[in-house]
């Protein structure tokens, strides 16, 4: 299943399998096809890329919780803290525009698994000895169908015939519809609701009395004539 968040694989596997190098290839081949690609490394152990008695490590044990090490050619943001999976993700989302996560490691973790071992035994979205490019088709279908879920109002109406807007979004990709058959968009709604960076579905009820409510405000302000086509409200709270 597909969630709202970025679409994200793992590739596991044993020690010295070759996890490295799919995810080389698989890097290499979907940038070629134009997308931006954010990777983490994961490994077990007590490692640290800092090295004791450096600037960065003093500035660390003076209780710095995040040290960004700059220079001409690169940024590196060094937060000593552990993270798991979801908060990674929540991290490089806000960090630049990439379209797919790719994880070397964390097979425990409840994600699209790419196996790079023969004889694996667990259950996995596909194995390497089914081809690179069987792989990539599969990665860019995921990226695709995010991209369309992304424009969908996301209510699950089960209008457009499908049980829900994946549903809806896989059948685009197999050229079965087009986005215009989703008949919440055809009906010129244009309310969407994010909390926290999460998209929230909205039903009609809820998507007209925020409607009504907010240009009822709005009428009543100086400086504001007619019906404003584009609204955006954003409201955050201070963390005392």
């Amino acid at each position: 299943m597909m969630g709202k968040e970025l679409p994200n694989f793992s590739i596991i596997g044993s020690s010295d399998s070759g996890k490295t190098d799919l995810m080389c290839q698989l890097i290499e081949k979907l940038t070629d096809k134009g997308y931006n690609i954010a990777t983490i490394k994961h490994t077990t152990g007590d490692f640290t890329l800092d090295t004791e008695g450096k600037d960065t490590w003093r500035h660390a044990k003076s209780g710095a919780g995040l040290v960004v090490f700059s220079t001409p050619k690169e940024s590196d943001f060094l937060m000593y803290e552990s993270l798991d999976l979801q908060k990674l993700i929540s991290r490089i989302e806000k960090l630049g525009n990439f379209d797919v996560i790719l994880v070397e490691g964390m097979k425990e973790e409840d994600i699209p698994q790419i196996s790079v071992d023969e004889d694996f035994q667990d259950e996995v979205l596909i194995h390497y000895k089914d081809n690179l490019t069987q792989i990539v088709d599969t990665i860019e279908n995921r990226i695709k169908a995010h991209e369309i879920i992304e424009k969908l109002p996301g209510l699950d109406c089960r209008k457009c015939g499908y049980k829900s807007c994946e549903d809806f979004a896989e059948s685009i990709i197999k050229g079965e519809n087009e986005l215009e058959d989703c008949r919440e968009l055809r009906s010129g709604k244009t309310i969407q609701l994010y909390v926290d960076g999460d998209k929230v579905a909205l039903g009609d009820f809820p998507a007209d009395l925020i409607k009504k409510t907010i240009r009822g405000m709005l009428s009543s302000l100086k400086g504001i004539e007619g019906e404003e086509k584009n609204i955006e409200i954003k409201i955050s709270e201070r963390e005392h």
